[in-house]
Parts: C-alpha cells; structure tokens; sequence
C-alpha cells in the first residue's frame, strides 16, 4: 500500500518518480521512469483549455485523416505512375552504367594494345574507340 500524501517528494527511484507525479501532477524534466513521458503529455493535454484542447484534438483528426488519404491512394493504384516512372528511371540509370563501364573497359583495352605496339586502325577495329579518341590517350 502506498500512501501518495506521506510521500516526501526526493525521487530516488523510478517508483518514486511515478509518485511525485500522482501527488503533484508535475514531472520534473529530469524524471527519466518508463512511461513518464507519455503520462507527461496526457496530462499537458489534459490542462489545457477547454478551446486549446478541441483545437489539438482537431489537429490530431486531421493529421490521422491525411494519413488515411495517403495510404489510400498509395494501395488503390494512383500512384503506379510514380512507381512506373521510378523502374524506367532505374533501368535508364542502369544502361548508363553499362555503357560507361563498356567504354572503360575499351580504354584500358585500348591502352595495353597502343602500349604493345598495335597500329591504331587496329586498335580502333577491336575496340570500337574513334582514332581520335586513341590518339588521346
């Protein structure tokens, strides 16, 4: 048995932070009980005004009605053109990347023949790099 008025209100344990909350409907900032936290909102929600409350519990409905119509749009197929565009934006990034790495790989490719001696008709010929661009390296 508890008794909440005897209470010398030192909080020396999370039961005694519990405690000095139930006598005097405060929490100290420094309290750090499991569940403290939550009480503390609960009970700043509860002191407010009786305006102050509705105008919070209003927001509360309208953020969980906004999220219901997100959700909602997102599972019925409005936004599969999103989806769409996001898997053609990925395969297009993707054969970029192949085609660079084609290129760097004829490059080094294209670098070892010049460095063996290789006419660049030839070189060109195997790694379909422009004479130009062999001449450049």
């Amino acid at each position: 048995l508890l008794k909440v008025r005897q209470f010398d209100d030192i909080a020396k344990d999370s039961l005694d932070e519990w405690i000095y909350f139930l006598k005097n409907q405060e929490i100290k900032g420094e309290f750090q009980a499991k569940g403290l936290q939550k009480a503390k909102e609960v009970l700043d929600i509860m002191n407010l005004g009786e305006q102050e409350r509705l105008a919070y519990e209003w927001h509360l409905e309208e953020l969980s009605y906004q999220a219901s119509m997100y959700q909602s749009s997102y599972h019925d197929g409005r936004l599969d053109g999103k989806k769409e565009g996001m898997a053609e934006g990925m395969a297009e990034g993707m054969e970029k990347g192949r085609e660079a790495g084609l290129k760097e790989k004829a490059i080094a490719m294209a670098k070892a023949m010049k460095q063996a001696g290789e006419p660049v008709e030839r070189i060109a010929q195997y790694t379909r790099l422009t004479p130009e661009e062999i001449a450049d390296l």
